[in-house]
């Protein structure tokens, strides 16, 4: 009747219209009414009650009187309320409630209270809040029932937000009994969900999870989707605290959609705050920070200090994350002042086992103790199982760090018992790797391993509920350790069996990202289903978009004054913002997208899968990390061996700098170069001996034949390893060299490589010449199809005589030059490629690696940019500047252009590891593909024109740059 007499208002010509409808029947009756409408109408359409809410304000003045004017103050309190306008609430609140007791209607006053409540928790100001509630109490004693249980849910959520959960639950409790007798759906599904909350803090997650989907379905049931949507990212964040990463953050990007359609912004930052939590255990740090930032800055505009408090926590524990301690540090002391103001004592202690944790990071063990005791005894005092635990493992990485091993592991053990049968797999994990560690340095290898690989299967637990590409590579970010330290524990051992294993941590801690963004593209196409065409479009406006902004920042930046610098930075800010935008859509296609989730990760090659994959004559030298040593593992078909602490870390990484210095010097141009040319060859291979000696001396003994593919780990994929100098000779002299992120991606290439050729013949038989000038049938047959995209600048002139050279070779060739050197042009041509050859100026991004580009006509062509390129190609050549350089991220993720041509099907990829010579590389192009098209394999073709322009130019800069990647066959 409510809603009915409501729409009657709305589409009234005036309130006097709508009361002479009425004809005079209308009273402050009517805008009580309709005030319960307005209360619906905020769970569910909060403009349309804000709405309603003025007709109210119009219709009391035409009524007049005291309590009309009551409940029309009450229903602008209603929508201010859940606006986060919570001072003028309360004031309205207020007023409305001394208007009803002035005009006798003390009943009506005590609900309104209970609404004046709600305000007051929201505003943290919990003591009023309880002495209201007594009040309220009072005015409503013989009252109805169900106004009693929504008295007792008031009260329970008071006592929920001082952290005093038992009394909470008790009162929760009386409220449930009185809705599910009077069958009032939607006040039980309010009250189920306040339970679940408290469960949740209680470590009781599968009750609160049924609780919480209980609640939703009521919810949505009483057509209240803002309090639904409210319950689902609650689900989310329970889901998290079960590991299910992937289930959690698609639901937060759904419910927060629909709150932001209904304008809800106070649940939008209390969502916003969670997904801040979730991406902090995704090692996400800098979108944690944003994302608790935001929820913080609305919490803040709302007057919510309690909630506020709560986001500076998240806030500072993404700090933390990023090596910023002072602003964590004040974050949490902020946000322990708020909490101490209200007695929070569950609350205080989980702030300070957060310091616990950054005083351990500052090395400040004395502080580090005595807050990891704080909150050890209210979490113990409370029976918070998971807490305790996780400040007894603070204690216990105290204690180890001081030396007191028979603490530290008494503090490891009892946190492992208060969280077993409870799942806590970032506490079991952290204390079966200290553990190990422990009886590592008591020199008890069997209990050490036993622990290590504990730590090592709780964090694959955790790992197996993450989807998107970027977060299984951050994921590792902070328990890389662990698999080190397993892997050296395995080697220790001494034992073949255990030598195998090793090998398997390896391959379980290296590249396993992109392994499994390669197996899903061999599964289903990236660029065709698994790109919704809504998802499509969409992208490709971004990535419009942002090549738009990106040539406009150019532009202002050529023309060099001061306003123009001012536009240009203008642009940047726009450019980041766009790239921000498609990095977040792609990990929200990967996420809820069936093609993307259904590929879970792949098994990690085993010793006996690379062996078996090997030719005869080839060699694999695995290279891994192990604290500050760098070893690696040498695989034959004949089995595989180990070289262990061949050289320190630190000292192959001060070489790796000093080859970059001196590589750099051929950007002082050609007079510097040619005056300087013997001094720069002479410190460039002293560099590169020393490297040799390190990393590949040690070696020797164990290469069987004249095939290596060469497996780098970190800053090692920095290394020319093809031109490490032994003596008077090269590497590259002896071995034909390849490269590959890791066994698991080497194999994947292996069997894509068979499949791409198959597939670029036939595709090319099959399609019909088109007007860039495809071949016919007979003709890629024979030879297979050559595309080659160019864009020469002036820097780079050579690149239309590499594009020339290349045609004569390949007479069929699809050439791209100048303005036909486009995204359109390249993606139409590109399936049809045995080899796609592309040779223009390339940027390495640093800053933002997925965002690295090679540069087209009219466009930039990155990671993202690749999703939709049908290819079929056995081998794929970026013949520019820096293509082959990734920023490794923890897990040894390489992330950069060549990875987006990994996953887009290329079996191989020839790329640079530095600024190339426009002349040399436009020469050794010319060399590489002469040999292919005599037969030659990729890595002898690619061997014989190294060799050629070693020859002619003499100075590694000119013939070492470019690698293959991938299969070399």
């Amino acid at each position: 009747m409510s809603k009915e007499l409501a729409d009657k208002l709305i589409n009234a010509a005036s309130a006097d219209a709508f009361l002479r409808e009425q004809n005079g029947a209308a009273g402050w009756q009517t805008v009580s009414a309709l005030k319960a409408e307005v209360d619906r109408l905020v769970g569910c359409d909060l403009n349309g009650a804000g709405q309603l809410a003025t007709r109210l304000e119009q219709l009391a003045e035409a009524i007049g009187g005291q309590p009309a004017q009551a409940f029309a103050d009450a229903s602008r309190a209603r929508v201010l309320h859940f606006t986060g306008s919570f001072a003028d609430a309360e004031r309205l609140y207020i007023r409305a409630g001394q208007s009803l007791k002035a005009a006798g209607l003390k009943a009506e006053a005590a609900k309104l209270q209970m609404q004046t409540i709600g305000v007051l928790i929201d505003s943290g100001r919990y003591q009023d809040a309880l002495r209201l509630a007594k009040t309220a109490r009072r005015h409503l004693a013989g009252s109805e029932p169900v106004q009693l249980a929504q008295l007792e849910n008031n009260i329970g959520n008071i006592y929920y937000r001082l952290d005093r959960y038992k009394q909470s639950l008790a009162h929760y409790d009386r409220a449930h009994d009185v809705f599910a007798v009077a069958g009032d759906e939607t006040m039980r599904a309010f009250v189920d969900f306040n339970r679940a909350n408290v469960l949740a803090e209680m470590d009781r997650l599968a009750e609160a999870l049924a609780l919480t989907q209980s609640a939703a379905a009521g919810f949505e049931r009483a057509a209240q989707p803002a309090f639904a949507a409210e319950a689902r990212f609650h689900i989310a964040y329970l889901q998290f605290l079960r590991g299910n990463y992937n289930e959690a953050l698609s639901a937060y990007h759904e419910a927060r959609d629909q709150l932001s359609a209904l304008g809800s912004h106070v649940r939008i930052a209390w969502c916003d705050q969670e997904m801040a939590e979730v991406l902090l255990a995704l090692n996400a740090f800098d979108e944690a920070a944003e994302s608790a930032a935001a929820a913080r800055a609305q919490f803040s505009q709302c007057g919510m200090p309690y909630e506020a408090a709560q986001a500076s926590v998240v806030h500072a524990l993404a700090r933390m994350g990023q090596q910023q301690f002072d602003e964590a540090q004040s974050d949490l002391s902020e946000a322990r002042r708020v909490f101490d103001e209200r007695n929070n004592q569950v609350t205080i202690a989980t702030v300070d086992a957060y310091l616990a944790e950054l005083a351990l990071r500052r090395g400040e063990l004395p502080e580090a103790e005595k807050y990891a005791a704080a909150a050890l005894r209210v979490f113990s005092r409370e029976r918070l199982a998971t807490r305790a635990a996780y400040a007894r493992l603070l204690g216990a990485r105290t204690a180890y760090e001081q030396k007191d091993l028979t603490k530290a592991a008494r503090l490891s053990r009892n946190a492992l018992a208060a969280v077993e049968g409870l799942f806590a797999p970032a506490v079991a994990y952290q204390c079966h790797h200290l553990t190990g560690c422990i009886e590592r340095d008591r020199k008890r290898t069997g209990p050490a391993l036993a622990s290590f690989r504990r730590a090592v299967d709780a964090i694959e637990q955790m790992r197996g509920g993450i989807v998107a590409d970027e977060f299984k590579a951050t994921f590792l970010r902070d328990k890389i350790h662990a698999y080190e330290d397993a892997i050296a524990a395995c080697l220790d051992a001494g034992d073949d069996e255990l030598l195998t294993e090793a090998f398997r941590l390896v391959e379980s801690s290296k590249s396993r990202a992109l392994a499994d963004l390669i197996a899903r593209y061999t599964r289903e196409s990236a660029g065709s289903s698994a790109l919704k065409p809504e998802t499509r479009e969409r992208l490709a406006k971004l990535i419009e978009d942002l090549n738009w902004y990106s040539s406009q920042a150019g532009l202002a930046e050529d023309k060099g004054d001061q306003r123009s610098a001012v536009v240009a930075d203008r642009y940047r800010q726009t450019v980041a913002r766009y790239e921000r935008q498609i990095a977040r859509l792609f990990r929200r296609l990967e996420l809820e997208s069936p093609a993307f989730a259904e590929m879970q990760q792949m098994p990690s090659v085993t010793a006996a899968d690379l062996c078996d994959t090997l030719q005869i004559g080839e060699t694999v030298v695995e290279y891994f990390m192990t604290g500050e040593h760098v070893s690696a593992f040498i695989a034959t078909r004949d089995g595989l061996r180990v070289a262990r602490h061949i050289a320190a870390k630190r000292d192959v990484e001060q070489l790796l700098m000093t080859l970059r210095f001196q590589i750099e010097k051929f950007n002082y141009g050609a007079a510097y170069v040619e005056a300087h040319f013997g001094q720069l060859r002479r410190a460039t291979n002293e560099t590169l001996s020393a490297l040799y000696e390190r990393l590949f001396a040690p070696l020797k003994p164990m290469i069987a034949g004249l095939k290596l593919i060469i497996i780098p780990h970190g800053e090692l994929h920095y290394i020319p390893f093809h031109a490490l100098k032994a003596g008077d000779q090269y590497l590259i002299e002896d071995y034909e060299i390849s490269y590959a992120p890791s066994a698991s991606v080497l194999k994947l290439c292996r069997e894509r490589r068979t499949a791409a050729g198959a597939a670029s013949r036939e595709s090319a038989i099959t399609n019909e010449r088109n007007p860039a000038g495809a071949p016919s049938a007979c003709d890629v047959a024979n030879d297979g199809l050559l595309v080659a995209l160019g864009l020469a600048e002036s820097g780079t002139p050579s690149i239309n005589e590499e594009i020339r050279q290349l045609a004569l070779l390949f007479p069929n060739a699809v050439t791209l030059t100048g303005e036909a050197a486009t995204r359109e042009n390249l993606f139409k041509a590109a399936p049809q490629a045995r080899f796609l050859h592309l040779a223009s100026h390339g940027f390495f991004r640093r800053d933002n690696p997925m965002f690295s580009f090679l540069k087209l006509a009219d466009a930039q062509l990155n990671f993202y940019s690749l999703l939709d390129l049908q290819l079929n190609a056995e081998m794929v050549t970026l013949s520019a500047c820096h293509t082959g350089v990734n920023k490794v991220f923890p897990g040894d993720e390489l992330h950069g252009l060549m990875r987006g041509f990994l996953y887009a099907g290329a079996p191989s990829v020839v790329a640079s590891l530095w600024a190339v010579s426009d002349q040399s590389t436009s020469e050794l192009m010319r060399e590489l593909y002469t040999g292919i098209r005599a037969g030659a394999s990729k890595r002898a073709a690619l061997r014989s024109a190294q060799l050629a322009i070693k020859e002619a130019y003499g100075h590694p800069y000119y013939w070492a740059p470019f690698v293959l990647m991938g299969d070399p066959e």
